[in-house]
């Protein structure tokens, strides 16, 4: 099967959609498929069997593309589509697989071509935007929200990356044609996440480290329906901090990551705690730049350390020596493609009460907190007085991880995908 993928970002970059570009590539060469994917100019190679890399000229406006609707973004994916409709004019393509705002292109394309079209949803456009900082432009989230409705009505199918999209699109008009295809972690990912572990398998107790070993508060989960907010209730020993606790972040320094309400968060755990360090992982040089000056003014520079975009297999490492791992996402749909990789990596994870997180996350993997500075603090301290239950957390969340996202499964979900498309299209009569 030959298979034309249009991806509008850099690619490939590490972070969540163009990991969700990768990860399909890879499926589909390994189930021998031949794939061209027409990209920006901006981002590492990649080698893949099968696969051929397309990319657009680079525009001498732009150097760099930013996540979000931008006049840089619009002009590259009008570049975007010449590209591709110029491989459509050269080959004959099975597929036309579109990512994200690609999909406008790709249904006028498909249209043009007479070849089925599959749209990849990793979000909300219209919501995505606002959370970006665009809320104000009404006009903006409404011309986004008709064209993404417009695109998957007319999508020969639509995959979509969580559950709360998956609704989405239904709302948005796609009817039966939906496939759910959640994001994966990668074997040599996972593989690098179970090296750090002695014999890829969970420490056994003491524990992680920087889990106190002090008897501290019950070792046990709050109650049922009960939010942890208090942070008067949850008084750390002096003891407790001697190890040096460390709490990571890995990912995009959006605003809706909520990244300032993890930083404020951390005045009011140093307080009580102040041994505590911070590790923040991702984002671009100028956002590191502005959070490192919120630092300054929360007085908390010395505690916390921001390292950048790292390869997957350094951000594997960070993980093994993490105690707490931390979402504090405050906004948005989509589920975070980092929980996949914090769920594996044995540690217990910290994460919002937010529809981002609950529709995967249950209080039997996580540690579910308001998405307020009060929250996460809490959140943080009730995880380093309770060692007991936070080794259980973390135990409950490898379990699940391993049911849920499997490599094979991944793979024989885009097998089924492909394979049905193409069969509608064999059936479709003649014009």
């Amino acid at each position: 099967m030959k298979i034309l993928v249009i991806a509008p970002q850099p690619f490939f970059v590490p972070r969540g959609v163009p990991f969700s570009v990768y990860a399909q590539l890879r499926a589909l060469s390994e189930l021998g498929h031949h794939a061209d994917v027409v990209t920006y100019p901006f981002g590492e190679p990649v080698t893949l069997p099968r696969v051929r890399i397309w990319r657009v000229p680079h525009l001498p406006f732009v150097r760099e593309v930013r996540i979000g609707p931008s006049i840089a973004k619009l002009c590259l994916d009008l570049v975007l589509w010449l590209w591709a409709c110029w491989r459509l004019c050269c080959q004959r393509y099975d597929c036309l697989c579109s990512h994200e705002e690609a999909g406008v292109g790709g249904v006028v394309l498909a249209r043009l071509f007479r070849c089925q079209h599959v749209y990849y949803m990793h979000s909300n456009l219209a919501q995505q935007a606002a959370c970006l900082g665009y809320s104000r432009r009404r006009w903006m989230l409404r011309i986004l929200d008709s064209l993404q409705r417009w695109v998957i009505r007319h999508a020969s199918a639509v995959v979509t990356i969580c559950p709360a999209l998956e609704q989405e699109a239904w709302q948005m008009g796609a009817r039966g044609k939906t496939y759910l295809i959640e994001n994966v972690i990668l074997p040599e990912e996972r593989a690098e996440i179970l090296s750090m572990i002695p014999g890829g398998r969970y420490p056994k107790e003491p524990g992680a480290a920087g889990l106190p070993k002090t008897p501290g508060l019950p070792a046990a989960a709050p109650a049922p329906g009960e939010t942890v907010t208090s942070l008067s209730r949850y008084e750390l020993l002096p003891e407790s901090c001697e190890a040096g606790p460390l709490v990571l972040y890995t990912g995009t320094l959006e605003r809706y990551q909520g990244i300032d309400l993890l930083l404020e968060s951390a005045v009011l755990v140093r307080r009580r705690c102040p041994a505590v360090r911070y590790r923040i992982i991702g984002g671009r040089q100028d956002q590191i730049a502005a959070l490192q000056l919120l630092c300054r003014r929360l007085s908390i520079e010395d505690g916390v350390e921001f390292l950048g975009q790292l390869p997957p297999s350094e951000t594997a490492a960070c993980l093994e020596q993490a105690t707490i791992l931390v979402s504090p996402r405050c906004a948005g749909t989509n589920m975070p493609l980092k929980l996949a990789s914090y769920l594996y990596s044995g540690k217990p994870l910290l994460a919002t009460s937010i529809a981002a997180h609950t529709q995967v996350l249950t209080p039997e993997i996580a540690l579910l907190v308001p998405p307020t500075s009060h929250g996460l603090a809490a959140g943080t301290l009730f995880l380093l007085e309770n060692p007991t239950y936070a080794r259980a957390l973390a135990r409950a969340a490898r379990r699940f991880a391993i049911r849920r996202w499997s490599w094979s499964s991944f793979v024989a979900q885009q097998q089924r995908l492909y394979t049905e498309v193409v069969a509608a299209e064999a059936r479709r009569p003649c014009q």
